[in-house]
């Protein structure tokens, strides 16, 4: 869920998180516009208080692939496992995103004026979700702590969902069944199981050395055959759970001004 949390308004500014300028689109256009007219407010309230900044609003495509198709899903595991050592066989390009043209005036910045620049950066970006989206923030922070509690939020609906509860039992048994390592049966932490184990793995690999792609092709074998019993053993289980998170997620991102994915 860190992705809700780095992406709006140029967020890598407001709390040092990676990430490109003001995010934006929706299927109707909507959040773009509010996106547009969060960078406007930000530039006037700037220029109102003697500073300089340009509105900036990057357009990231919006996948319109169904994450709960089964045979997708088990094409993707198939060849990645659980995205986890098949980052390293098979590593992608860094993506390229578009520089926020405010970055070389920070960057000409120091010391006392640098200070001043972001904290009043900060500050107005603050007025503008609450002009713009209707957000009753008081600051970063607090924006931040909403933030952080509408994801436990989400987690909390999905992991007390009747539904998925009994899906999630048999699921578990099933796993436990073909010797795989289950540690809670909560929805939540069974849809992160396999990300989490494999990755523990890897950190483990990586304390005595280099993880290279021929060191990591034989324990991505493995993670291969893990996710495929995982993803058969919660077939219904994903069928269920992959929407109701996606739906909560982009309610949720919508709300705090965010692209829908």
């Amino acid at each position: 869920m860190r992705v809700l949390m780095c992406g709006l308004l140029g967020l890598a500014v407001l709390t040092g998180c990676g990430g490109a300028p003001t995010p934006a689109a929706g299927d109707d256009g909507a959040t773009v516009d509010k996106a547009r007219e969060r960078e406007t407010v930000i530039a006037t309230c700037m220029k109102q208080k003697g500073f300089s900044y340009t509105p900036s609003v990057s357009l990231p495509k919006k996948s319109d692939a169904n994450p709960a198709d089964y045979a997708a899903m088990k094409a993707d595991r198939a060849k990645n496992g659980f995205g986890v050592f098949s980052a390293v066989v098979y590593p992608k390009p860094p993506e390229t995103q578009a520089p926020d043209p405010n970055q070389a005036t920070i960057d000409s910045l120091s010391g006392a004026k640098r200070d001043a620049y972001l904290k009043t950066l900060n500050e107005c970006r603050v007025t503008a979700l609450r002009q713009v989206n209707g957000l009753k923030v008081t600051s970063v922070a607090d924006y931040q702590d909403q933030m952080s509690t509408e994801i436990e939020n989400i987690d909390k609906t999905l992991d007390g969902d009747p539904g998925l509860l009994e899906l999630a039992a048999p699921f578990a048994e099933c796993l436990k069944s073909k010797g795989e390592r289950v540690t809670s049966e909560k929805p939540v932490a069974l849809d992160a199981r396999g990300v989490t184990l494999w990755s523990e793995q890897s950190e483990r690999l990586g304390k005595s050395g280099t993880v290279t792609a021929d060191v990591a092709r034989p324990y991505l074998a493995r993670e291969i055959k893990s996710a495929l019993v995982d993803l058969e053993c919660g077939k219904d289980f994903y069928a269920a759970f992959i929407p109701l998170q996606r739906r909560l997620t982009n309610e949720a991102r919508v709300k705090y001004g965010f692209q829908e994915r």
